[in-house]
């Protein structure tokens, strides 16, 4: 997978989140994914990768940059390291934004790469 490849992903993700397009987000993902968000269970398979998807908007989320910093090929995989910023407005509060970082797996089976693994946090630390 190239870095142009990584980088139309990253377009995606962008694209579905100001869309509100859970469905597009989990699409993006293998059947068999984990997807591993902060302060939440771990999101099984592209059903439950939906589902967190969507609880993830329902939260606020309404805006995601993506920014791929290391990109690195390893057979039929390929791991992305880079940095994020997501705009949030919370129901009742005011907009805020969070920056942080994530690792992507992306598996190729069968001529289509998509998500294996996905882990990303925040910088920010935990409110006191």
């Amino acid at each position: 997978m190239t870095v142009a490849e990584v980088n139309v992903v990253a377009q995606a993700f962008h694209d579905a989140v100001a869309n509100q397009d859970a469905e597009a987000l989990a699409d993006l993902y293998h059947e068999d994914a984990r997807f591993l968000p902060p302060n939440m269970g771990p999101a099984e398979g592209r059903g439950g990768i939906k589902k967190a998807m969507q609880t993830l908007l329902d939260m606020g989320s309404h805006s995601l940059d993506i920014e791929p910093m290391d990109v690195r090929e390893c057979g039929d995989m390929t791991i992305e390291y880079g940095r994020y910023t997501l705009g949030l407005q919370p129901q009742g509060m005011q907009p805020m934004t969070d920056v942080g970082k994530y690792l992507v797996v992306h598996e190729t089976r069968d001529g289509s790469t998509k998500i294996l693994f996905d882990c990303f946090n925040s910088n920010s630390p935990v409110p006191a």
